[in-house]
């Protein structure tokens, strides 16, 4: 009974067109063996399991093939092919840098390169795998060998991570480097390997597969090997998911719908969900990470599909999610997972490093950094501009119907206390700018509180008490632009219910600004109808202008350019007054 060998090995290209998807270096080296221009070191460079030992090998072999094809392929078929395929060739000599790093090693090989090839004519190749782990001596060792080696030698340099290599090395080397192999090819590539060993594989399978291999090869070929095992020969995304631990596409969605919400309980139990059916904890943070760079993507770039290699279902996927939470969010939630992931490669407790990092997407406000704060912030101001909106959609429906009465206005909302949620169900009470409260719809009378009633004593005397707090109520949510309109306007008078400010009429930017500002205007009446524990309005006029001589600058303010007045007889002298003060001298 012959040994099992494993899939990838058993499919191992043996020919430059036979390796997926690094056509640009396959071609190239073809047409250099074809042209006889090869040069005496190459240097290949990429992520693992994307070809660069078989390619090495497979340019030993149309080197020292003895029937090459015109097009530059090695036949396969001669005793050269055959015995480099085997690894018996005397012309191809493997040697692994990790194991291999020292100076004596490099001394070795210069050594062995002044012998002849085992045959006449014959190239012998030396094929150096992780090349970045030879130490510095011995990298030094092997430049002048690297730089200038007999006709018939030639090095292959392996390695995943070039800039390791001294820049000596790779400046004597002719560089490649292989790209990640994308996944239509690598989901084609399963697919004929499925269909060689009869295995029943469907696309969806296939595709999660390709996904978590990251464009290697042979990790593909090794997860289709490990499902088709457990699921005795049938590869279907339940199989890969069991295989793999993986967690289905809802527990994501879970995920997200938890941050948006700041449902912490909803979060955690989908930790020990997960946790009990068996799903691994580190890969979930790993694929978590994933879905929200998708998601930021899709929040920042409209042909995500060019700059992604995944399906159109995931990106669908992450158009839909996306629309869930806002930027800063997303943001936030990609440097959380980040740390966790960070975090568990350190060894440390997986659920509870899990179970932190989800309480802390959940909640904000457990965490203290910068991310966070953001993320506070930009939610309040989603909250005004959805208080906003409302405000103009029932001023737009109320346009043209007569008024309702007081009592049918809604009740005085809570700015601190409500919730996205109230704020899509409810609309600022009073009204802003000159408008009036909206009536109730369809005829219905509207459910009334005490809340709703105007307050029992509402008098121009009892706004000018309350007036202060309802200043600084505004100085902490409205922002300093908006708070330095507000400024210039006071309370006058109260008429018919409603509360009449004045802004003075040599400022009428303000005014305009202030009539117009209806998100301003809602939380001016609400917080005025917290403070007078009832419903109010709101009214603005023209004022009085400030004259020259009634304005009185308020301290550490500049005065407005009207209140400025010639200076006559008896003005300050600036420069004597500065000799006088720091006794000096004028100098011409």
């Amino acid at each position: 009974m012959a040994a099992y060998v494993a899939l990838y090995r058993k499919y191992r290209p043996q020919g430059f067109a036979d390796v997926i998807g690094q056509g640009h270096v396959t071609e190239t080296l073809a047409r250099e063996v074809q042209s006889g221009k090869v040069a005496h070191a190459y240097l290949f460079a990429g992520p693992r399991g994307t070809g660069k030992t078989t390619t090495a090998r497979i340019l030993a072999k149309a080197l020292n093939c003895t029937d090459r094809r015109p097009d530059g392929e090695p036949c396969n078929a001669c005793a050269s092919c055959a015995g480099i395929t085997s690894g018996s060739s005397m012309d191809v000599i493997e040697l692994d840098a990790a194991s291999h790093n020292k100076v004596e090693d490099v001394r070795d090989i210069r050594a062995n390169v002044g012998t002849v090839a085992s045959v006449g004519g014959a190239r012998r190749v030396y094929i150096l795998d992780e090349a970045h782990m030879l130490s510095r001596a011995a990298a030094n060792a092997l430049l002048k060998t690297l730089e200038e080696p007999p006709e018939h030698a030639h090095f292959v340099l392996a390695t995943t991570e070039p800039y390791k290599l001294p820049d000596t090395i790779r400046s004597r080397a002719q560089r490649f480097d292989f790209h990640p192999i994308g996944s239509e090819v690598l989901i084609d590539h399963l697919d004929r390997v499925a269909t060689a060993e009869a295995m029943k594989a469907d696309h969806e399978g296939l595709a999660l597969i390709a996904r978590h291999a990251a464009g290697s090869a042979r990790d593909a070929l090794g997860l289709l090997e490990q499902v088709a095992a457990l699921g005795g020969g049938r590869v279907d995304p339940a199989g890969v998911a069991r295989a793999l631990g993986l967690a289905g596409d809802d527990a994501y969605e879970r995920l997200v719908r938890a941050v948006a919400s700041q449902d912490a309980v909803a979060g955690l139990t989908l930790v020990a969900d997960l946790a009990s059916g068996g799903t691994d904890l580190r890969r979930f943070i790993a694929d978590g990470l994933e879905l929200f760079r998708g998601m930021f993507l899709t929040q920042y770039a409209p042909n995500v599909a060019e700059i992604v290699d995944d399906s159109a279902e995931r990106i669908s996927m992450w158009r839909e999610l996306s629309r869930v939470l806002g930027p800063s969010d997303v943001l936030r939630c990609i440097d959380r997972l980040g740390d966790a992931l960070a975090d568990l490669r350190e060894g440390r407790e997986e659920r509870l490093v899990v179970e932190l990092t989800v309480l802390r997407l959940c909640r904000p406000e457990a965490a203290d950094d910068v991310a966070a704060v953001v993320a506070r912030v930009d939610r309040l101001e989603e909250r005004l501009r959805r208080l906003q909106g409302v405000h103009l959609a029932e001023g737009t429906e109320a346009q043209g119907r007569q008024p309702a009465p007081p009592s049918a206005a809604p009740r005085p909302l809570i700015l601190e206390q409500q919730s996205a949620a109230e704020i899509e169900g409810a609309s600022p009470h009073g009204a802003t700018g000159n408008a009036e409260p909206a009536p109730s719809k369809q005829g219905q009378p509207a459910q009334s509180s005490p809340e709703d009633d105007p307050p029992g004593d509402l008098s121009i005397e009892s706004v000018s008490a309350c007036w202060p707090a309802v200043a600084g109520r505004l100085r902490e949510v409205a922002g300093a632009r908006r708070f330095a309109l507000f400024q210039e306007a006071r309370p006058v008078a109260v008429e018919a219910g409603a509360v009449i400010l004045e802004v003075p009429a040599n400022l009428p930017f303000h005014l305009s600004q202030l009539q117009e500002d209806d998100a301003l205007n809602a939380i001016i009446v609400t917080a005025l109808g917290d403070a007078m524990g009832g419903r109010v309005a709101l009214k603005y006029r023209a004022g009085e202008p400030l004259s020259a001589t009634s304005a009185t600058p308020e301290p550490g303010r500049v005065p407005d350019k009207d209140s400025l007045v010639e200076s006559g007889e008896g003005a300050i002298d600036a420069v004597a007054l500065m000799t006088d003060l720091l006794d000096g001298e004028v100098v011409e």
